[in-house]
């Protein structure tokens, strides 16, 4: 493969950058993430407004995710009164991210004019687990302007009292579908400079949509480039994608806990169509896994 066929192919990759100032007192993180989004809208059949918000926190959870360690991984969550009542999102810090959108669906995503509305009143709950901790770190919050990206900055500025800038931007097509998905987000460490913090929020809200480069071929870096207006240094990118760790064996294991009778019922009655509810897959129970199952649980009462 050329070296113009290999830089194509990277930039058709979704990935993360991460970045601090040369002191260290800041912290950036910038990710594209399209193929992502439109893995996600497609397994589970979004129309655009649904798509748009779950493209934003699977933005949101995977830029957090990027200053964690390892498997460490962070939970983004809203729940509220409003047509979406539940979003969910999953990342690890090595790239891995999955999630999934809770509606009443009797609206028309067609006649909504106000964003709000979509998740109404409600809380957004974040979630890190992380070595060396038995119990994740939690934080709620009132849910701001339902945009994701007030939302996420109101947390960390309420909760964790860490000066957090947030820019989450997703571009939809004449179909409904998404185009691009991408975003930002920076964080003043303790030491940071006031002067950089302004004019970081100056050049933010002036650039154009993050989607609009992405349009232009260009990358996470060239974002970071366009906001950061000092020395900073590029400590990391990595690939992100949209994956579940489901399997037909993981079900299995939860179904064992529901007992001989339960599962009897299930196969009974024709039950066997397991579904992810994180990536919409599908699994099939056979009449052999059927048998394996009471033999497990005939072997675990001996």
């Amino acid at each position: 493969m050329s070296h113009e066929n290999i830089k194509k192919q990277f930039k058709l990759r979704d990935r993360i950058f991460r970045a601090h100032s040369i002191d260290g007192n800041i912290r950036i993180a910038a990710i594209k993430n399209s193929n992502t989004s439109k893995t996600a809208q497609n397994k589970h059949n979004l129309d655009f407004v649904s798509a748009t918000l779950l493209s934003k926190l699977l933005s949101g959870a995977s830029l957090i995710a990027s200053f964690l360690k390892g498997e460490e991984r962070i939970i983004l969550e809203t729940e509220g009164n409003g047509h979406i009542t539940r979003l969910y999102a999953e990342a690890l810090q090595v790239g891995e991210v999955r999630g999934f959108v809770v509606s009443d669906n009797n609206y028309n995503a067609e006649s909504i004019q106000d964003w709000r509305d979509v998740l109404g009143i409600g809380l957004m709950k974040v979630r890190k687990i992380i070595y060396n901790k038995a119990e994740p770190v939690e934080g709620l919050v009132p849910l701001q302007k339902g945009d994701i990206s007030t939302d996420l900055a109101f947390y960390f500025t309420q909760s964790e009292q860490i000066p957090t800038a947030v820019r989450l931007d997703v571009s939809i097509d004449d179909n409904g579908k998404i185009e691009h998905s991408g975003g930002i987000i920076i964080q003043a460490l303790p030491g940071a400079d006031e002067n950089d913090l302004e004019m970081i929020y100056k050049n933010i809200e002036k650039m154009d949509n993050i989607t609009d480069y992405y349009k232009k071929g260009l990358m996470p870096d060239d974002i970071i480039n366009e906001i950061i207006p000092f020395k900073y240094e590029i400590i990391s990118n990595t690939q992100i994608d949209f994956y579940c760790r489901c399997s037909l064996d993981h079900f299995k294991s939860k179904i064992l806990t529901l007992g001989v009778g339960e599962i009897r019922d299930m196969q009974d009655k024709g039950q066997n169509e397991l579904v992810c509810q994180y990536c919409n897959s599908k699994y099939y129970l056979e009449d052999e896994d059927f048998q394996g199952l009471y033999n497990e649980l005939t072997a675990m009462k001996n």
